[in-house]
């Protein structure tokens, strides 16, 4: 005879010999996807085209304290949340001092950015030093958060910079990039599905593959031929298409994979959960901050 269930548990015995039931379907995040697009998407493009320069500005510099936090959180766990903060701090002055300390002909005082490393540097042991719990890691830590600065502050400040330095098309350089590297995830995952079978990396992201990897990079051409026989870009010569659209490619789908190593390596399935349906922010510009530097040296010294 069948014992009944153990108190608080509804499910009922299975007999034996009987199938298994069948595995609970995973719920799709395409719908908070979409939602989220639909409402973030053009609120970029309000600050890009429409809103005083500021604005994106602004949107960077939130960009930075957020991301250098997921960034944290997910090498330290979370476990020294006042260094979390100072580190949050000095990327936030390390950006200001990249973006309002330069103009689009003069790069920023080679002192003061030297001056704001020293002393970020020093703020970070000084904080580390009274607030460490495991010896053990403290030095990992601490180098954590000195490559958040350059990571999560420095690296994304180039977008912000392409913004400013590009000046009446600032706005389209910028959108150009966010296509180029958005559109080849697009491109990569519907090529992955319908022809992917060879891995690309599969210990750190296992759904990836060489087939993807071609698709989001023939998309990022075509974005950026798109953008030049049009008249948005139609000063673009067609070897600047390629050699705009393929690094930032690379950079990006490089960007991507980098983010899912340390996830992996950390045991965490998001960056974090501000982001309806998409995860943390990392999650969303991962691919986005290791593109954006070469889409700023580009129209620096290339197309300019």
């Amino acid at each position: 005879m069948n014992q009944p269930p153990p108190s608080g548990i509804d499910t009922p015995l299975q007999e034996p010999g009987a199938a298994a039931p069948p595995p609970e379907k995973k719920k799709s995040d395409l719908g908070p996807r979409l939602i989220t697009s639909a409402i973030g998407v053009p609120v970029i493009l309000w600050l890009l085209f429409w809103a005083p320069p500021a604005g994106f500005a602004i949107l960077i510099g939130a960009a930075v304290v957020v991301a250098t936090w997921e960034f944290l959180s997910m090498v330290t766990a979370g476990t020294n949340r006042v260094a979390q903060v100072i580190t949050c701090v000095c990327a936030l002055a390390l950006f200001a001092v990249l973006l309002l300390r330069s103009t689009p002909t003069t790069p920023p005082d080679g002192y003061e950015v030297m001056v704001t490393l020293a002393f970020s540097g020093l703020a970070i042991f000084i904080t580390y030093l009274f607030t460490y719990r495991d010896l053990d890691k403290v030095s990992l830590h601490i180098g954590t958060s000195g490559m958040a600065l350059i990571y999560c502050a420095v690296m994304p400040t180039t977008l912000a910079l392409l913004f400013r330095d590009g000046g009446d098309k600032g706005g389209l350089w910028v959108t150009m990039c966010m296509a180029v590297v958005w559109g080849s995830d697009t491109g990569a995952y519907f090529t992955g599905r319908a022809f992917g079978k060879h891995k690309l990396a599969s210990r750190v992201s296992p759904k990836k593959t060489v087939e993807g990897a071609v698709g989001g990079l023939l998309t990022s051409i075509a974005v950026v031929l798109m953008f030049k026989f049009t008249p948005l870009m139609p000063e673009l010569e067609l070897w600047q298409v390629f050699a705009l659209a393929v690094p930032a490619n690379f950079l990006g789908q490089i960007g991507d994979l980098c983010e899912s190593l340390i996830k992996r390596a950390h045991g965490v399935k998001d960056s974090g959960v501000i982001i309806y349906g998409h995860g943390g922010l990392l999650d969303r510009i991962d691919a986005l901050i290791f593109a954006a530097p070469w889409f700023y040296v580009f129209q620096r010294y290339i197309a300019s």
